[in-house]
């Protein structure tokens, strides 16, 4: 699996770059689901994160995916991911870093390498 930290240097304003992090971030939480399942025996719904567009929609939904993740795995609940103005860079930054670092917790609560 990719290291989490590497999202936190996607570049601002890269259709691209943005599409393969929406599909690295649905793969990750498929990797995580399962692990979760295997550890718990929780199972959750895995939203279709890899076509996102980065609106306030695809960020309430990665939002949702986040707190089920941390509630399969008994986990206190993420930080806000939803409210972010992805437009402005400044806000892209600390996005992608905030949502880095909560997809290296669960990663690791999962035991996923």
């Amino acid at each position: 699996m990719l290291d989490p930290i590497l999202i936190a240097s996607v570049p601002h304003r890269n259709l691209t770059a943005f599409r393969d992090l929406s599909g690295t971030i649905e793969s990750m939480h498929r990797a995580i689901a399962q692990a979760a399942f295997g550890l718990t025996g929780t199972a959750y719904r895995i939203l279709p994160l890899g076509d996102g567009r980065g609106d306030a929609s695809w960020l309430q939904a990665l939002q949702a995916q986040h707190e089920a993740a941390a509630q399969a795995l008994s986990l206190t609940p993420p930080a806000d991911l939803s409210s972010y103005d992805l437009r402005e860079a400044d806000q892209w930054a600390s996005f992608t870093w905030v949502l880095s670092q909560d997809l290296i917790r669960l990663r690791d609560a999962a035991g996923v390498t």
